[in-house]
């Protein structure tokens, strides 16, 4: 029988300034997740800090198993 389970992580204060320290850290999520034999099915962003424009990165995530 197949078993799917689902999951999302939250990168917080995704802005303007430490652009590529904040691709590295989400590249490293990304890599980290499909090592583990996650697939990345969606992502969404939500405008927390309209002044500083701050945003949250949802990342959601699927995995199979069999």
């Amino acid at each position: 029988m197949v078993r799917t389970e689902n999951d999302f992580d939250i990168y917080y204060a995704v802005g303007n300034t430490n652009t590529s320290r904040q691709e590295t850290e989400i590249g490293d999520i990304i890599r980290k997740r499909n090592s583990l034999g996650w697939k990345l099915v969606s992502t969404s962003t939500a405008v927390v800090d309209m002044k500083n424009h701050f945003s949250n990165l949802y990342l959601f995530w699927e995995k199979t198993y069999e």
